[in-house]
């Protein structure tokens, strides 16, 4: 299990914690709120966007990670390994979107588009980022608005569907190999037995 051993997470750790700890586990780091979800939406057409659901904005790699606040509306699905690959999607929502950013969702410019969401961890001295991972990657499948402008209840809303990465075998059916074959030309290899088949009911959509 990786362990972590920065001088201010421990500090941080030990006094909100009564502890004496030189080291710390993962989920002993996000259970003191030193983490944050970093999320790349990369369209085919147009420039990458970048966000992060922290108070603040972070920087990664040198590339600037815009905060919104609490837009992971659901947690990450659990992705196991089986015969029947399901497509195991998530759904998050934007707030406060500006305008052209709305308008280009609408009219497909994220269609397709790839995203990531990483795990990072920050130093709560400064809030500079330790260490990151990525923790999921899909698809974008549909984007749909919800805008509310009266003056008691403005609203401007974002909801993105993600599919996951298993999207790519739906999108090349062509090259799935059935077990029994490539067992009759590679007798035990078994790689080919975990790919099984496609979720049946699993259907593709797209919103604007």
């Amino acid at each position: 299990m990786t362990t972590y051993t920065n001088a201010s997470l421990l500090q941080y750790y030990n006094m909100h914690r009564g502890t004496n700890k030189t080291s710390l586990t993962l989920p002993e780091v996000v259970s003191v709120g030193c983490t944050v979800i970093a999320v790349d939406v990369m369209p085919k057409s147009i420039t990458p966007l970048h966000w992060n659901d922290g108070f603040t904005d972070i920087s990664i790699n040198g590339v600037q990670y815009i905060s919104y606040p609490g837009f992971m509306d659901n947690g990450f699905p659990n992705i196991t390994e089986q015969k029947n690959i399901t497509n195991d999607g998530i759904t998050f929502t934007l707030s406060g979107i500006e305008q052209d950013n709305m308008v280009l969702a609408l009219d497909g410019a994220y269609q397709n588009a790839k995203v990531n969401f990483m795990l990072v961890i920050l130093n709560p001295a400064d809030n500079s980022v330790l260490e990151y991972q990525t923790m999921y990657s899909g698809y974008v499948d549909y984007v749909s608005a919800s805008a509310n402008n009266q003056h008691d209840s403005i609203k401007n809303e974002l909801e993105i569907n993600i599919n996951s990465i298993w999207k790519k075998l739906d999108n090349d059916p062509k090259t799935l190999a059935a077990n029994s074959v490539h067992q009759s030309m590679h007798p035990g290899d078994n790689f080919f037995s975990l790919l099984g088949i496609l979720h049946a009911e699993q259907t593709w959509k797209y919103k604007s």
